[in-house]
């Protein structure tokens, strides 16, 4: 078995960082599950040894100081952050600078973070409707996620930005397919379970360093 790294999921109450949590924990990995809110975070479903690999703390992604007492002496940043509603209010890009920041100044290098397909606006496997009716109603949301990507990959971070499509919460099924910087062809959605083993596996094989993976 692979040597388990120290892993902190920001977001960790949301819908993919959950499924973070415990695929890392399955893994083997040390895990520190971070919340504004740590009483929201679900206990995960797993034998004691696991979840005895968790630590849960209260981190705000916008607050830098917070994030480096979550973050110091761990190898690895996974940020699944997202807000309730389609605005985004600069949570995205006001995380990206914290993270960064706070990164910097703990001496962790590896970051794994969760955008959208939809900051691609010309990916030719964008359904039009799509482009033409749901886009517009994003179009903060996806601004800020961009600002967010630019954010990251101007630093010197060791940077994997993932890209699902549609999400749903189903059982994982293990068929996704992944793209660079590209979506899949007739790739329309993608379970959040699968994304978070993808990005769990991606932890160890590195496969996608300084790449945008789009899954579906």
């Amino acid at each position: 078995m692979s040597t388990g790294l120290a892993v902190v999921v920001l977001g960790a109450a949301g819908g993919i960082g959950r499924h973070v949590v415990t695929e890392a924990l399955r893994a083997g990995h040390r895990v520190t599950a971070t919340a504004r809110h740590p009483d929201r975070l679900p206990n995960p479903d797993l034998p004691a040894e696991q979840t005895a690999r968790l630590t849960v703390t209260r981190a705000d992604v916008r607050d830098t100081a917070s994030l480096e007492t979550a973050m110091a002496g761990h190898d690895v940043v996974v940020s699944a952050v997202g807000p309730p509603g389609r605005h985004a209010r600069g949570l995205y890009s006001d995380g990206a600078r914290a993270t960064v920041a706070a990164m910097d100044r703990c001496g962790v290098d590896r970051f794994l973070g969760v955008t959208s397909a939809g900051v691609r606006y010309d990916d030719p496997e964008l359904a039009p409707w799509y482009r033409l009716l749901v886009r517009p109603l994003l179009r903060e949301l996806y601004a800020d996620m961009i600002a967010m990507e630019d954010l990251i990959t101007a630093s010197d971070l060791d940077w994997t930005l993932v890209r699902p499509v549609l999400l749903l919460d189903r059982d994982p099924t293990d068929l996704y397919r992944v793209a660079d910087a590209a979506t899949p062809p007739r790739g329309r959605s993608v379970t959040r379970a699968d994304v978070a083993r993808f990005i769990v596996a991606e932890l160890h094989e590195r496969r996608w360093t300084r790449r945008h993976p789009t899954i579906a």
